[in-house]
């Protein structure tokens, strides 16, 4: 090839501008291929994390529930009760009662709260609250018995 054809060659792929219809379907493809693994997967995953969510919110609000009891002698009226008031355990030491404590934080703190005021869980939904039996649950669906 001498160099006057060598010239050309290079200044045809010089010219050679944007893509042809066939890269820009093979890209459409490949980006269809990765949306279509990758967003099932990652929905699998936001679901999986509210459920852990969930319980570790359960079994919070439940050892709340169960700290009033052992101090109040009563199940808290409602859950926004944990919420307001404070948990006073007394400093003492030997038969020394000091007024100061060595815990002064409330009994559970806020996360979330919806439009009526209420608790509610990693689903969006209100936690049920039971007083006489200081039980409480997830009202959303599927996750009622936990």
């Amino acid at each position: 090839m001498t160099t006057a054809e060598a010239r050309v060659a290079g200044s045809r792929l010089r010219d050679r501008k944007g893509l042809t219809i066939i890269d820009a379907v093979i890209t459409i493809c490949i980006i269809g291929v990765l949306i279509g693994v990758v967003v099932p997967k990652y929905e699998r995953m936001a679901h999986a994390a509210q459920e852990a969510a969930l319980k570790s919110a359960l079994s919070n609000i439940r050892t709340s529930i169960r700290l009033f009891k052992m101090l109040n002698n009563r199940n808290p009226v409602s859950l926004n009760e944990l919420t307001e008031k404070k948990v006073m355990i007394p400093a003492s030491i030997g038969s020394d009662t000091y007024t100061s404590s060595i815990f002064d934080q409330k009994y559970l703190m806020l996360n979330a709260v919806g439009r009526k005021g209420n608790i509610i869980d990693p689903f969006g939904n209100p936690f049920v609250y039971d007083f006489s039996r200081g039980e409480v649950r997830s009202s959303t669906k599927g996750y009622e018995n936990w």
